[in-house]
């Protein structure tokens, strides 16, 4: 039991990087802080007590809306989790890849897509303008604060550490568990974004109640997450961040697995999508599980066959 214990605390010690051997750069205690702050407390309130929202927002809760928000605050508290963990990180090279590619993110890819759900009038204009204003002034506070503590800081710089890593795959050739990182994160990455374009195709596949009022915007928003959780696997397994490996599993394990499974068992959301996620979900975790069991025998292996070679010379 005791040493049950000891691992446990040990692997979450690893995950964020207690204690630390270097001191975090200004970049990446305002990435923890924001992120924090922001990303994990807004995503729990969204979570936890969407109808603060809904009066915030003024927004209308039609057919499964409430739900679909519950499971998009899930999301982007997730997000939030994932960038506290990447800024957390010196186990990681180059230092400040995931926190750049984050930012390239949230500048591009999170607006031109909730534009995107706007124009077409899935979502109301004060939700996406909330996250849009959020997000935009967040990365823009990042960006000035590593230019002006980066020497040599350029536009070629800033691209170069989110897409030389990826683009010579540095995850795929690290092997083991963070290739298995890099290329769930690369499918989640682009499966759902298939269906952020068209969540008609989800639901008609997967027999989703006829939608009403937003909820398909906000069933969207929910797919919308899990693309950019896809980008944050891609981005730190490219910098071969190990304790993301232990932050992927972690947070299925703890937050998406019993989430899903309160949210269909009280009718929050639909049976078969409930089982969806959390069938994708389980074999992630699965995955992830049989490469980090892999790799540590494989470690084992080598680790005696050079006690072995040591004791005959």
């Amino acid at each position: 039991m005791t040493t049950a214990k000891a691992m446990i605390c040990d692997w979450f010690k690893f995950m964020l990087s207690i204690p630390r051997t270097e001191p975090m750069t200004n970049t990446q205690k305002f990435t923890q802080w924001s992120s924090l702050l922001a990303y994990c407390v807004g995503g729990g309130s969204l979570l936890v007590c969407p109808e603060l929202w809904r009066i915030i927002l003024q927004l209308d809760f039609q057919g499964r809306t409430e739900g679909y928000l519950r499971l998009s605050g899930l999301g982007v508290l997730i997000i939030g989790f994932l960038l506290v963990i990447s800024s957390r990180s010196y186990h990681q090279s180059p230092r400040h890849g995931p926190i750049l590619g984050s930012i390239l993110a949230r500048f591009i890819y999170i607006n031109g897509i909730l534009l995107m759900l706007v124009l077409r009038g899935m979502i109301p204009l004060s939700f996406a303008l909330t996250f849009m204003g959020l997000d935009t002034l967040l990365a823009l506070s990042t960006l000035v604060i590593w230019c002006r503590e980066t020497e040599g800081a350029s536009v070629g710089l800033f691209f170069g550490e989110i897409f030389t890593p990826i683009f010579t795959f540095r995850g795929v050739t690290s092997g083991g568990p963070i290739a298995a990182i890099f290329f769930i994160g690369l499918l989640q990455l682009f499966f759902w974004l298939v269906f952020v374009i068209r969540p008609d195709i989800a639901q008609s596949f997967l027999h989703l109640d006829h939608h009403q009022g937003h909820s398909i915007g906000f069933l969207a928003s929910v797919f919308f997450t899990l693309s950019i959780h896809g980008w944050s696997h891609v981005t730190n397994a490219s910098a071969v961040n190990h304790p993301f490996v232990s932050a992927a599993l972690c947070y299925r394990i703890l937050l998406s697995v019993p989430v899903l499974l309160i949210s269909g068992l009280v009718d929050q959301i639909e049976i078969n999508l409930c089982l969806t996620l959390l069938g994708i979900d389980l074999c992630s975790i699965f995955v992830i599980f049989l490469f980090v069991i892999f790799s540590k025998k494989d470690v084992a292996t080598t680790e005696g066959n050079e006690r072995t070679m040591l004791k005959k010379k």
